[in-house]
């Protein structure tokens, strides 16, 4: 298969599209695009994306053409129509059972589907409320429930480093951001500063994982022992960023050194060993 185009939808939404007609794309140009059932619109990203850089989780599907000035007018028109679907919407939820908190609401560009992006503390059956919003809106439903790391994405912010969120940003996979990245890294795991908007683990754990597995390679050990200044000492901890190694003696005392100077003390101890 040929290499993909990225397409970015609302709220910078990415998917991937084959252009087997050889347009000549450009970055945020408006493209319609193939869709189960109809078509929709949005602006291109990044190309050519290589297969192994995306997960697909369904079949690729084409752009089939550059968006017209009536196509842009018709989008205008959409965003407008969305805004009167969620006052519809939230008049229908007052005499529902259950309750859900609306984040977002999307039109396809044919207008052949409508979905509802919502978060609930729990699982909702929502059949019945599906079967209501058809009948109100005359159209294709789908009621998607999204977590709260979702909704984050979809609206996007400020990280606590004061940049945009990295799950907004970057095409990458943050799904598997876990509690051994933080350990790889050298953070408390106590640590308030390893959460995140939505509550989770920091993106950028994962963002920059890689960095710190390959700058751990520099360093010593967490436990290696060391005698310096003819003293025993323990390695406690890896400050990658300074480049310094924390020591620990054995009654708790504390100690640091430059990573040049630990190497430079662990060197010299294997060179006296050699000569005696």
């Amino acid at each position: 298969m040929e290499d993909l185009v990225e397409v970015l939808f609302k709220f910078n939404e990415k998917r991937y599209y084959t252009n087997p007609k050889k347009l000549k794309l450009r970055r945020n140009q408006y493209v319609v695009v193939e869709e189960e059932k109809g078509a929709d619109m949005g602006r291109v990203g990044h190309f050519p994306v290589h297969l192994d850089k995306v997960k697909l989780t369904n079949n690729v599907k084409k752009i089939i053409q550059i968006a017209n000035n009536e196509d842009l007018k018709k989008l205008k028109r959409i965003r407008e129509k969305e805004q009167k679907a969620k006052e519809k919407f939230l008049n229908a939820l007052r005499i529902q059972p259950f309750d859900m908190n609306l984040v977002d609401i999307e039109y396809q560009f044919d207008g052949n589907k409508l979905t509802f992006y919502f978060t609930a503390e729990s699982r909702v059956d929502f059949r019945n409320f599906l079967r209501d919003l058809a009948g109100i809106f005359r159209t294709r439903i789908e009621l998607r429930q999204i977590s709260e790391k979702q909704e984050i994405k979809r609206l996007g912010g400020l990280g606590p480093c004061g940049r945009e969120l990295c799950c907004k940003k970057f095409n990458s996979n943050f799904d598997k951001v876990s509690m051994q990245m933080v350990r790889d890294q050298n953070i408390t795991v106590s640590s308030s500063k390893i959460s995140g908007l939505c509550g989770k683990l920091l993106c950028c754990l994962a963002y920059e994982h890689d960095f710190y597995l390959e700058k751990a390679k520099e360093f010593p050990p967490i436990n290696e022992e060391i005698l310096y200044n003819k003293k025993n000492y323990r390695v406690e901890k890896n400050n990658y960023l300074a480049s310094t190694v924390e020591l620990k003696d054995e009654n708790e005392v504390s100690m640091i050194l430059t990573l040049k100077e630990y190497t430079s003390a662990k060197s010299k101890r294997r060179l006296k060993r050699a000569l005696t």
